[in-house]
């Protein structure tokens, strides 16, 4: 019995590291501008007409969040993602954050697209992480009905569950409703849900 603390800690560390980091990263960030006031938001948020001779700002803009509810809602995010995809069998360490990494330039990209050459508005401006849980989103939610063996040189193993696919339908209906609410970035969070369907098919 006294080896299974240690076990469990293990796990812990060996499993959950990926869903960790970002969730340090979020929070450090939000301890910079809210509580330091060390940075200034608008100078590392995506910003359309900045974005091409600023591209630090395709990285910066998915950490920061504009208040603790804001940061809270996707801290939130994270956790629920990693319900699914621990409900999902998922056998990689590393997986999380290696979809992260991707998920980012092609969401920030395919915003700037619209933001540019849609709307013409060189004035979009966003900040937070809600894009690249839209995209976890939609990877489940294809991951559910079809399974997932590879992620480009991950083995990752997902196991496809039909049984989980309402749940994820539901929470991903929801947010796309919220995010027609004013404030929010209904264009970042779309680039989002689409990036994550075309990450599926690496």
């Amino acid at each position: 019995m006294a080896g299974k603390p240690q076990r469990m800690l293990e796990k812990v560390s060996k499993d959950d590291w990926q869903y960790f980091a970002p969730f340090l990263i979020c929070f450090g960030c939000f301890f910079a501008t809210d509580v330091l006031g060390i940075i200034d938001k608008t100078s590392i948020a995506y910003w359309s007409g900045r974005l091409l001779y600023e591209p630090y700002r395709i990285f910066t803009s998915h950490f920061f969040h504009g208040d603790f509810n804001h940061l809270l809602a996707n801290i939130s995010g994270i956790i629920v993602a990693r319900y699914f995809l621990k409900s999902l069998r998922l056998e990689s360490d590393f997986f999380f954050l290696a979809f992260i990494s991707l998920i980012i330039p092609l969401q920030t990209f395919i915003s700037w697209c619209i933001d540019m050459f849609v709307y013409r508005n060189p004035m979009s401006l966003a900040i937070g992480f809600s894009g690249v849980l839209f995209g976890i989103d939609a990877f489940i939610l294809m991951t559910t009905i079809f399974g997932k063996k590879n992620f480009l040189f991950i083995s990752c193993k997902l196991r496809k569950n039909p049984r989980l696919l309402k749940s994820i339908s539901v929470l991903t209906g929801i947010g796309i409703i919220l995010s027609l609410m004013p404030g929010i970035s209904l264009t970042g969070h779309m680039s989002g849900l689409l990036s994550g369907f075309l990450l599926f098919w690496l």
